[in-house]
């Protein structure tokens, strides 16, 4: 300590010395270079590690074999965070869950290793993203470019041997619009709101003229959510509390109409018009109604709501028969058709969350819903903390991740969004906490 000398004088006229000791800093060791140069390459390794895998529709891939090598140091870093710890049992409950559907039902070893394969890249992938994004802003870096690097090459491979397939649609959509949101917020934190702006515009554009009309729908929501969010005042008052749902009303309500304007006019090609005109005939609307499968979802589940039937389950002429009747009840498009599409290789729902249920039963719910329920707690704080940047990202991933739960097939969401979703999230929520701690008196 060293000792600084103050001189004062008192009433009396008399000086006095007042000794005060101040700290002195002490050297911080130096950190390894080659520490953290060794963290940088696992990073890189684990994120483009996603560029290929074994089971492309589950997400698993060289990446997880690269966590799972480190699995003391990315474990013990996940379960210092109490939210976190619940994530991880709710993804071993779904683990388990599915591997006893899977002895009852008794599927094949390729049939059980795919089914299993879900789950843990879910899980691998959430100790990874807790490791990965706790780390010092270059390895947050390198890890989130990474990530989207590798996701790129496992689509550019995947749809290699699939030509036929919509490839914006169904792999390059999702990777690129989570790219171009990454961006747009480091923008906004850079206050070039212009800037962000024409990003995420330019990336919803691009997905409405290639007819990927969900996603165009996702990243415009998230573009709204993030103007409404922006910090204007130190807290959130009740002007903001009241205007961030009634403009996300009035653009959920302006938007569809004038698409259904441009698509109705032939404006968007001659495709989207012809699924306009079908669509929004059917009762419930386009959202609802053009699929029809998701309401007639609970006529699969309903024979096996707690077990499951396994991943490719034979479903009985009976059953079929009256998953049918709710379509042709419902959809003024059936054909007969569509029901080798249904049901040509065992059971294909098109919702990744009754897809789950219906094989491995209710076991799934939670360790699934959970990820997507942190991300929306996340977006809470951000909207409460004026962070037009987080709010942004947070509203892309929750909109996302919400749709492809419902309506779309798992190939859409791999098990790495949820995983790397669900990090993200409970990371933005433990610095927020401490930086409101930070601030009170």
């Amino acid at each position: 300590m060293l000792d600084t000398k103050m001189s004062s004088r008192t009433s009396t006229g008399k000086s006095r010395i007042i000794v005060q000791e101040l700290p002195v800093r002490q050297p911080q060791p130096a950190r390894s270079s080659r520490g953290q140069g060794g963290r940088l390459v696992v990073t890189a390794a684990v994120g483009l590690g996603n560029a290929w895998g074994p089971y492309t529709q589950s997400g698993l891939t060289i990446g997880h074999v690269v966590v799972l090598m480190i699995t003391p140091v990315v474990l013990a870093t996940a379960w210092r965070w109490k939210m976190a710890r619940w994530n991880l049992l709710l993804l071993l409950v779904w683990l388990l869950g599915a591997a006893l559907t899977e002895v009852v039902v008794d599927d094949s070893i390729h049939d059980t290793a795919l089914v299993l394969s879900r789950p843990l890249a879910v899980l691998v992938s959430f100790c990874g993203g807790m490791w990965a994004l706790q780390g010092r802003p270059a390895v947050v870096r390198v890890y989130v470019v990474s990530f989207v690097a590798g996701l790129t090459c496992n689509i550019a491979i995947f749809f290699r041997s699939n030509p036929s397939i919509d490839a914006w649609k169904y792999g390059y959509g999702p990777v690129v619009s989570l790219a171009a949101i990454l961006v747009a917020s480091a923008l906004l934190s850079r206050r070039m709101r212009v800037s962000a702006a024409v990003v995420v515009i330019a990336v919803a554009l691009v997905s409405l003229f290639l007819g990927f009309r969900s996603e165009f729908m996702i990243v415009c929501s998230a573009g709204a959510v993030a103007v409404l969010a922006g910090r204007r005042e130190a807290r959130l008052s009740w002007k903001r509390a009241f205007f961030i749902p009634v403009g996300l009303i009035l653009f959920a309500s302006s938007v569809p109409t004038l698409y259904g304007y441009l698509a109705s006019e032939g404006a968007l090609g001659a495709e989207q018009q012809y699924r306009w005109e079908g669509q929004s005939e059917v009762e419930g609307g386009v959202l609802v109604g053009a699929r029809p499968e998701i309401l007639a979802s609970y006529v699969i589940i309903k024979e096996s709501p707690f077990i499951g039937r396994g991943l490719t389950p034979q479903v009985s002429r009976e059953t079929r028969s009256d998953f049918l009747g709710k379509l042709r009840a419902g959809d003024v498009d059936f054909n007969e058709r569509r029901e080798n599409y249904y049901f040509g290789r065992g059971l294909f729902l098109h919702s990744i969350l009754f897809q789950l249920w219906a094989e491995n039963g209710i076991a799934v719910l939670p360790g699934v819903l959970l990820p997507v329920l942190l991300v929306l707690l996340s977006l809470v704080i951000a909207i409460k903390n004026g962070s037009g940047p987080y709010a942004l990202l947070f509203a892309f991933l929750f909109a996302q991740l919400g749709w492809d739960l419902v309506f779309s097939p798992w190939m859409r969401l791999e098990g790495l969004y949820l995983g790397t979703a669900a990090a993200a999230a409970l990371i933005f929520r433990g610095t927020s906490g401490r930086a409101r701690e930070s601030r009170m008196p």
